[in-house]
């Protein structure tokens, strides 16, 4: 089952605007991931999510760069890349409390 990704984005953006800090960004991201696999997403459509939202943030972060909410989406972005990163990310994400 494909995620929709609009719809996502414009929670995760939303939800992002209203952090503050590293971790608070990185907790958005992982209930977000948490809330896919509720969903039934298979680790396929995740890391496929995961690639595209990684690359809308990279847009973001270049056409505003001056922008304040650049900076959240700088920690979020650079915690998706970890995550793509880890071969175990799946297990990982289970065992984290948010």
């Amino acid at each position: 089952m494909p995620i929709d990704f609009d719809s996502e984005i414009a929670e995760i953006a939303a939800r992002l605007r209203q952090t503050e800090g590293y971790l608070e960004c990185e907790k958005v991201i992982v209930h977000n991931i948490k809330k896919q696999l509720v969903n039934g997403n298979n680790d396929e459509n995740i890391i496929a999510y995961l690639k595209k939202l990684s690359a809308w943030f990279d847009k973001k972060i270049k056409n505003g760069q001056h922008n304040d909410e650049c900076t959240n989406y700088r920690y979020a972005s650079g915690f998706v890349g970890t995550l793509l990163k880890m071969p175990y990310w799946k297990s990982w994400m289970k065992t984290t409390d948010t």
